[in-house]
């Protein structure tokens, strides 16, 4: 347990869980009648159409699994439990009391969407079944529910070992618990850090304790201390929940400074109006901007792929495009990219003053959005599914004024400049907005939220505030000695004044309760509220009065007041003398309704600020009778000390809406180097990686690592020779306009961490532990394989390859390389074909010479990552590998580009499926390059792998080639490269997904280049007379001529 409160908490729901089994009669029938009751209403829902959450389970089998999977789901809200596939399901009897509790009470708390079958790995279950594409039975149901249960059990059989030491120091595996909301816990992790267990951030929401972790196990003296810092983060979907920025600037500064390090995001609920560019509405602004503020990237905008498949997504828009969810898994990684924080790497950035506060102020706009009137007043044009959505998705606002605030405390860590300044210019930009339509009532909050963040605003001094009060004298104030510049408004609602609109707030979904002040025409709303049912006990006077709260754990069921508080300016209560503090209903689209009951204003209780019997001012925030905890104290990140040197300048462009340029100052310290420079040496630049580049002066040498990707070749300079510096200013290009590209070998990263290769871009596969599958003898069965390869093209690319190649157009690298992939799969499995081929060359037809080889033992479900992968081995290319092979191998024909694109990939495949060590003297440590001899292209003298894994686990070779083949093999994993959907519009309707044939070799099935027709049928075309020669064993069996 991460803290005490969790164990308690834990226990309360035990024993809950057990009283159960006390019941009378009475109670027994009440809790039976609740639980089906709340099992009807979910089948209300879902009574009409098709169910399609657990789709996503199967993969790239998804539609296979349409009818099957929402029929599951029927019967399980109807039964109760799962189908096994008997005749007959009986309806479970006895309500599990572990499903019938929860924060609210004993309500019925299973979610409307829950589905057995749904986390587990579908895909297994059908990938031979034989079933069809357009099957529309439910008879894969108890496929389905029989390979979720064999899954469990291995789960519980290669877990239990693995938790049963009794140590938990040696345990190979440690759950912890925590109970609490997400965004406190990672608050109160990265606080650890500072040698506080004891936090001021409060367990929840409507919690008043405050996080206090285990001294035990977070205690920086503890014998075996938790981690506080971790290599992968997995947030699930919380970003839905608790907004992306919000969980970002959270959990980035708890990932470990490693080069494999990766936090993982994914979005269930689509915003925008598109579901697939939805993470562009999420990031609130420009990605590649984001990116550099919050220091993380994803690694697919970089790479400009992913080796992960959302076909299941795209089947489930193509169904219906009024889908609700869409699913969306990110990998962000640091934005070094693998190189350290040193000397060689300037790890921070600035910006001048004025176009950080512009950059910040596009973000404020973003994550305050629904306060835009525009929009509001475009919800009236849309259609009838889109309106509903909005209405329902207008009560999910994550950000408030503090949010903003923390946010840009976290930025503050990373980016040099006069912050100062950047405050101030940043406050006047939102003073004179007129795009929000509430903006201005949460300007004092805005103030307020950011001193409290450690920002200074130059009017807000001590002496002003001192000043203010006795100009104007305020009756709250009177009789204070000292006024301090933040104080604490607590507001007691009386509980009947609940009860009189519980059931109409329960009716609007989750309504957003915010405090509001207003004196005359003064009108400041505060949005950032702490609130709990209780009793409030106060004691002392003027600025020694002071607060506790009992807590009434029954909560809203209870019969105890409403105690809510907020931090205000003191100038504001002096500016709202007279005036009255309320609590009211944050006006959006589905709490509309509330204003019939509640009036315009919304308000549900208000009081003069001078009544003490309802309203109190503090200097602190109220605690409860356990806490010793001061929670005035905010965790706000820590400024750490500024790296040594120039940090790397950002130059936006002139609409500030984007990076435009990355400047880095080099000082010139080696004598040499200073000699070269003031002797008038020319300076050159050379571009060495994406993001790195190469400084010349003569023979000085200095690396630069930029934190983007940048164009070294366009770089300009500004050499100062008598002051001994070099500053080189290069454009950025991490864009989402996706164009064709013929040089992308530098997309396919791997760096070394600690002397070890280590994937960037590329995801892990154990080949061992993923499920064989063997191709129907049914095409039809096998077609959603030809589907889901097929969706490795995005629309463009797919244009692209139905037309012939321009002559004096830039080659497109990347849809060359997906054409070779989609030849490469769909003749391995034979779902275009009569033949199955397992034995492929790569070959240059510039050079005329192939310059590796590729045999298929086996082809496997990537199920973590819904896509296949083909059990590979890559061998060097000779005379003697051609013999050893029995049968005719497939050429696939690669241009210079696209084989330089396969140097870079080939040792990433190898290196994803790895379970050998590289050897001490291995060849990438020895060349300190990963692939060995870049820019070899397809010389086949030049591996561009190491030999460390050669001849490892190779029995299937040796028994169908020999040893002498065997021991020169290396085992890989070769899957598809997707496109990002965020990035490009993948292949969203269903008939556009299968590409006509005839575009493509029929031999090779290259596409996009000139075909010659068989002069004897016109139907079989070739893109050359060697493919055409190669084939007429297999064509001449069907060529008739016309």
């Amino acid at each position: 347990m991460c803290n005490s409160d969790t164990l308690s908490e834990i226990g309360r729901f035990w024993k809950l869980w057990l009283g159960t089994s006390n019941f009378n009669a009475k109670q027994a029938r009440r809790f039976k009648e609740n639980f089906q009751d709340g099992m009807k209403n979910v089948r209300k829902r879902t009574s009409d159409g098709i169910v399609t959450t657990s789709m996503r389970s199967a993969g790239p089998l998804a539609p296979v699994t349409l009818f099957a999977v929402s029929e599951q789901f029927k019967r399980f809200w109807m039964t109760g439990v799962t189908d096994d596939g008997f005749p007959a399901v009986k309806p479970v009897d006895r309500p599990n009391p572990t499903f019938a509790f929860s924060l609210f009470g004993d309500e019925f708390a299973v979610h409307y969407g829950t589905d057995p079958v749904s986390g587990f790995h579908l895909a297994e279950a059908l990938a031979s079944s034989g079933l069809e594409l357009s099957n529309q039975s439910a008879s894969a149901i108890h496929k389905l529910v029989q390979a979720a249960r064999q899954q469990f059990s291995a789960w519980c059989k290669a877990v239990i070992p693995r938790v049963q030491n009794s140590s938990a120091s040696s345990a190979s595996l440690t759950v912890r618990m925590y109970a609490g909301e997400a965004l406190a816990f990672c608050q109160a992790l990265h606080s650890v850090n500072t040698s506080v267990t004891h936090t001021p951030t409060f367990t929840a929401p409507w919690r008043r304790s405050v996080v206090q972790l285990d001294d035990t196990s977070y205690s920086p003296s503890a014998p075996s201390p938790a981690p506080t810092s971790f290599n992968v983060i997995e947030t699930s979907n919380l970003l839905d929940h608790l907004g992306f920025l919000n969980l970002l600037s959270v959990t980035i500064p708890l990932l470990s400074d490693s080069f494999s390090s990766t936090l993982y995001t994914e979005a269930l609920l689509p915003a925008g109006d598109s579901p697939a560019q939805g993470i562009l509405d999420h990031v609130c602004g420009d990605l590649s901007t984001i990116s550099l503020l919050l220091g993380v990237v994803p690694s697919a905008y970089v790479s400009r792929f992913t080796t992960r498949s959302n076909t299941s997504e795209t089947m489930m828009l193509a169904i219906s495009d009024s889908a609700n969810q869409y699913h969306e898994r990110l990998a962000w990684k640091h934005i070094n990219f693998g190189h350290p924080s040193n000397g060689v790497y300037e790890a921070d950035v600035s910006f001048t003053a004025p176009q950080l506060a512009k950059a910040l102020f596009d973000i404020y706009l973003k994550m305050f959005s629904d306060e835009d009137l525009r929009k509001r007043m475009a919800f009236m044009s849309l259609g009838k599914s889109q309106m509903r959505r909005k209405i329902q998705s207008s009560g999910l606002l994550h950000y408030s004024r503090r949010s903003f605030a923390l946010l840009l405390a976290y930025i503050r860590t990373r980016v040099r400049c006069d912050w100062n300044r950047v405050i101030d210019d940043l406050e006047a930009l939102i003073l004179q907005d007129n795009t929000l339509l509430t903006g201005s009532n949460f300007y004092q909050e805005m103030v307020c939220q950011l001193h409290l963040a450690g920002f200074h605003l130059s009017w807000f001094t001590s002496a002003a505030i001192q000043e203010f009060r006795s100009q104007e004298d305020p009756p709250i104030f009177r009789s204070w000695t000292m006024v301090p510049k933040v104080v604490t408004v607590v507001l007691v609602v009386p509980r009947h004044v609940i009860a009189k609109v519980q059931s109409d707030l329960s009716d609007a979904g989750t309504p957003i309760l915010q405090c509001e002040l207003r004196a005359g025409f003064k009108h400041n709303a505060f949005a950032c509220i702490s609130a709990l049912f209780g009793k409030l006990e106060v004691s002392g006077q003027d600025e020694n009065k002071v607060a506790v709260i009992i807590e009434d754990r029954a909560g809203i069921n209870g019969a105890s007041p409403l105690i809510v508080s907020f931090p205000v300016l003191s100038t504001t209560l002096i500016l709202s003398s007279g005036g009255t503090v309320g609590l009211a209903v944050r006006s959006t689209l589905s709490t509309a309704m509330l204003t019939q009951k509640l009036g315009l204003e919304m308000c549900l209780f208000k009081a003069l600020l001078t009544d003490e019997q309802y309203v109190h001012i503090l200097t602190r925030t109220p605690t409860t009778k356990n806490d010793t905890i001061n929670s005035d104290r905010q965790l706000v990140p820590q400024l750490d000390a500024q790296s040594q040197g120039h940090p790397i300048h950002v130059e936006m462009n002139k609409s500030n809406t984007q990076i435009q340029s990355l400047t880095a100052h080099v000082d010139i310290t080696d004598p040499a180097g200073q000699a070269s420079l003031t002797s008038g040496c020319a300076v050159t630049v050379e571009q060495l990686s994406m993001n790195t580049a190469k400084l010349h002066v003569d023979q000085y040498q200095h690396t630069i690592s930029f934190p983007l990707p940048v164009d070294a070749t366009n770089a300009k300079l500004r050499v100062a020779r008598k002051s001994k510096y070099v500053e080189v200013i290069v454009p950025m290009t991490l864009t989402l306009n996706v164009k064709e590209e013929s040089d992308v070998a530098g997309k396919f990263r791997t760096t070394f961490d600690g002397g070890v290769p280590t994937l960037w871009s590329v995801h892990r596969v154990n080949l061992d532990r993923c499920p064989s599958f063997k191709p129907s003898r049914s095409r039809k069965a096998f077609e959603w394989l030809e589907r889901h390869i097929e969706l490795i093209f995005s629309q463009r690319e797919r244009r692209l390859r139905a037309q012939s190649t321009i002559p004096g157009s830039i080659p497109d690298t990347f849809m060359n390389l997906k054409d070779s992939l989609y030849t490469f799969f769909i003749t391995a499995t034979g779902t275009q074909g009569p033949t199955t081929r397992t034995e492929f060359a790569l070959l240059d037809p510039e050079e005329n010479r192939c310059y590796a080889t590729i045999l298929v033992t086996d082809v496997r479900l990537d199920i973590g990552s819904h896509t296949v992968v083909a059990d590979s081995w890559i061998v060097p290319w000779s005379k003697d590998v051609q013999d050893k092979v029995k049968r005719e191998v497939l050429c696939i024909k690669t241009d210079a580009y696209e084989s330089e694109a396969w140097r870079h990939l080939l040792p990433l495949l190898i290196e994803r499926c790895r379970t050998w060590k590289h050897k001490p003297g291995c060849e990438y440590l020895v060349h300190n390059s990963i692939p060995l001899y870049p820019g070899a292209g397809s010389d086949p003298k030049k591996l561009p792998w190491c030999s460390c894994g050669m001849g490892i686990g190779t029995e299937v070779l040796k028994e169908r080639y020999g040893n002498v083949l065997a021991k020169c093999a290396t085992r890989a994993a070769i899957g598809p490269l997707f496109p990002v959907s965020y990035m490009e519009k993948v292949g969203l309707n269903m008939d556009d997904l299968s590409e006509p044939a005839c575009n493509r070799c029929i031999a090779c099935g290259k596409g996009g280049v000139p075909l010659s027709a068989c002069a004897r049928c016109k139907r079989a075309k070739y893109c050359s007379k060697n493919c055409q020669v190669k084939d007429w064993k297999t064509h001449k069996m069907s060529c008739v001529s016309e």
